[in-house]
């Protein structure tokens, strides 16, 4: 059977968001502005009316966390796998809150992988990967249902049956998801202080060393998140 090393994904949120705003979508008049507030493109509303996009979850800098708000290091976060496995062990990690702990809400999760660091093809942002590891939003692009299982060696969202290739920037390699998982890019710290490096091809073979280095963000998702 697929492994998920992480503890039993805690947001139900992102489906009871998404009927939430349906409800209030409901209760708009007009095309025109139903059409404004669609469920997959609505992020909250300003005094103003307009739509205003919410803050990233994740920026560079933050530590990346399992569902107790433990840091993960790049040693032992996940073993490595190897292309073409029957086993595909993944984890579920989070932003940390500043001062410590986790967030949970909204679309928040993302799904860790780890292979040798050559097995990584474009369109992976190979600059974003670090220790062999890659990190995905767990949000399906199809209608936002949580991708938590695995085919082989790709990611699997039991909902609708999309499959993506996480050596091949989480593209779409079956079922009826319109585009790839977004990318976040990652690193580790590369100091006492917390402070992090970037990722990319030359770190990617878990060196000795790498003990005690954490992973974080080095930046946003690298596409929406969500429903396309």
């Amino acid at each position: 059977m697929p492994t998920d090393t992480s503890a039993e994904d805690p947001h139900e949120e992102i489906e009871i968001e998404r009927r939430q705003v349906a409800k209030m979508l409901a209760g708009i008049s007009g095309a025109g502005a139903i059409g404004a507030f669609s469920v997959s493109a609505l992020a909250g509303l300003g005094e103003s009316g307009k739509i205003v996009p919410p803050e990233p979850l994740f920026v560079e800098g933050v530590r990346l966390v399992d569902a107790q708000g433990n840091p993960l290091t790049a040693a032992d976060a996940l073993p490595t796998n190897e292309p073409g496995t029957d086993e595909l062990e993944t984890t579920t990690v989070y932003p940390e809150k500043e001062g410590g702990g986790t967030i949970t809400k909204d679309r928040a999760a993302v799904l860790l992988v780890r292979f040798p660091g050559d097995s990584y093809q474009e369109p992976t942002n190979l600059d974003g990967t670090v220790e062999g590891y890659a990190a995905y939003s767990k949000v399906c692009t199809h209608l936002g249902c949580s991708v938590g299982g695995t085919e082989g060696d790709q990611l699997y969202c039991p909902c609708h049956g999309s499959v993506f290739d996480p050596l091949q920037g989480a593209k779409v390699t079956n079922g009826p998801a319109p585009s790839p998982l977004a990318q976040l890019p990652i690193g580790v710290t590369d100091g006492s202080d917390g402070s992090g490096s970037a990722g990319g091809t030359n770190s990617t073979d878990g060196p000795d060393g790498s003990d005690g280095q954490l992973l974080l963000a080095t930046g946003p998702f690298e596409g929406p998140v969500g429903p396309q």
